[in-house]
């Protein structure tokens, strides 16, 4: 398996799929890497790093080996919908979206039988947007989760897993697609969720650098987020999202009625639930 023989396109050069680009031309140095992106500035950008986005969106496509969707979910969707009459036989589509089943779902129905679309989520990335922000070090000691399906050539799988390690990634894991958006839904959208609410509130200012701390910074660093992928996100993983926040609003309600009851046992015990819990971990 030669990943070096490959002719790789990454549709959407934004951050986390500039990095990609970038790490598969540093890291591997495949016979060639096309970009395709609707930014004509971030294409003039990726071409003074070897990545080729100056053919026809067409010839780019059936030239292509393996495709990878970097965008958000419904365009990565709608764009290989309209464009997988370009794609060659035997192409590996795989994408990066933090939501599986939604994306899964919608691409069975309409996807080429010649085609090997292998669910990807890359555990990468940072709260910036846009390839002037692509890092491949975004990738190092991370892990990739696939989201295998009955149709996925096992070769084809394997071939991803290797991709995902040349370009930095530690580990690679396999996980039903329920159970990726539910772990998710907690590790991930809720933590979001989370840190805009802090950061909506009324207190929140630039007044407050001489008072934050390590935990109000890390807290709300994630909070300068891109709105625009992240609210599709939380639409297309509300069920699960829905149900982690119900939990943490029991927590913030247990929590809130043992003050209001000057129970300190239960705050106490509550505290030292919680540090047991991250100590075991």
């Amino acid at each position: 398996m030669n990943l070096q023989d490959k002719k790789y396109t990454v549709v959407g050069l934004g951050m986390e799929g500039g990095s990609y680009a970038l790490a598969i031309k540093e890291k591997i140095n495949p016979v060639k890497i096309y970009g395709i992106d609707i930014d004509k500035d971030t294409l003039k950008k990726a071409v003074n790093f070897g990545i080729d986005t100056q053919k026809p969106k067409k010839d780019i496509l059936h030239d292509t080996d393996v495709l990878i969707l970097a965008v958000y979910p419904k365009i990565a969707i709608d764009f290989l919908k309209e464009n997988q009459k370009f794609l060659k036989s035997g192409c590996i589509v795989t994408d990066v979206c933090g939501v599986k089943s939604f994306v899964i779902d919608e691409i069975q129905c309409f996807l080429r039988d010649d085609l090997d679309y292998i669910a990807g989520h890359p555990m990468a990335g940072n709260q910036y947007s846009g390839f002037d922000n692509a890092d491949i070090n975004i990738f190092k000691d991370k892990n990739y989760i696939f989201v295998p399906q009955t149709k996925n050539k096992q070769e084809n799988l394997e071939f991803m897993k290797s991709l995902a390690l040349a370009i930095g990634f530690k580990t690679t894991s396999d996980i039903d697609k329920d159970v990726h958006d539910k772990k998710i839904a907690y590790a991930s959208h809720m933590m979001h969720f989370i840190s805009v609410c802090v950061t909506n509130c009324p207190a929140f200012e630039s007044s407050l650098d001489n008072f934050a701390g390590g935990s109000f910074k890390d807290l709300t660093r994630i909070s300068d987020l891109n709105p625009y992928l992240w609210s599709e996100t939380f639409f297309l993983n509300k069920k699960f999202l829905l149900e982690e926040v119900k939990e943490f609003r029991k927590n913030i309600d247990f929590l809130l009625d043992s003050l209001k009851d000057d129970d300190y046992k239960a705050v106490f015990d509550f505290l030292e639930k919680s540090r047991k819990r991250k100590g075991g971990i």
